[in-house]
């Protein structure tokens, strides 16, 4: 439909904008990419501009996994860096704060959206999907780790996220926080999955005419 496309070049477009802002604020081209903000919004941009120039539809499982992670991208900003704060309190078109605010809720609403009315006929995501979408949150963790052994003590972002400073927690202490913040992503990915099937039987219920009486 024109207006699903419609839909997904706004939300490229979203993405696209709140990336740049982000490049021009954080100065080298190469310093945003350690973020998983700037990696799931690529991820996104990459998906959906795919879906609007491609006549094949997407498997689902891979659609939920795009979705998933900028649903945590959004989720991670707001309760562990924003710490519940209004989503407008810092919304200013210099510095960080339009391209934050299109990165961490734009297109995680947008995708969200997307994700439960859109594609309502495209097979339903299997229950394992949940799961299998963790591998690439738990090797981006591999790689902030490993990135931030490597560097020195004073480099940019070291540790992209307080919550994965080695420095401060310790390699147990940023386990048990990883170990608590998988768990939630699988519930998450379970939930996105859950509302995915409810609201496509309820769409196939509506499309499909009752049966006739029979007497």
């Amino acid at each position: 439909m024109i207006w699903v496309t419609a839909y997904r070049l706004m939300l490229i477009l979203a993405a696209v904008v709140g990336l740049i802002y982000t490049w021009m604020a954080l100065g080298s081209p190469l310093n945003p990419l350690v973020l998983f903000t700037v990696q799931s919004n690529l991820l996104l941009t990459g998906f959906y501009s795919w879906r609007v120039v491609s006549r094949w539809r997407s498997p689902a499982e891979l659609k939920g996994a795009v979705t998933l992670y900028i649903v945590i991208t959004g989720l991670v900003w707001h309760f562990l860096r924003m710490r519940g704060a209004s989503p407008f309190e810092h919304l200013s078109l210099q510095g960080h704060g339009l391209g934050n605010f299109l990165l961490h809720y734009v297109t995680p609403v947008m995708a969200v959206i997307d994700w439960l009315f859109f594609d309502r006929i495209a097979p339903r995501p299997k229950w394992a999907a949940a799961l299998t979408w963790l591998v690439y949150p738990m090797a981006y963790l591999a790689f902030a780790l490993v990135r931030g052994a490597l560097l020195p003590p004073d480099a940019w972002k070291r540790y992209p996220y307080p919550f994965l400073d080695v420095d401060r927690f310790g390699y147990g202490g940023v386990a048990l926080i990883s170990l608590a913040l998988a768990v939630c992503f699988a519930l998450l990915g379970y939930g996105l999955i859950a509302l995915h099937r409810l609201i496509n039987q309820a769409s196939r219920t509506t499309a499909d005419p009752p049966a006739p009486a029979t007497h």
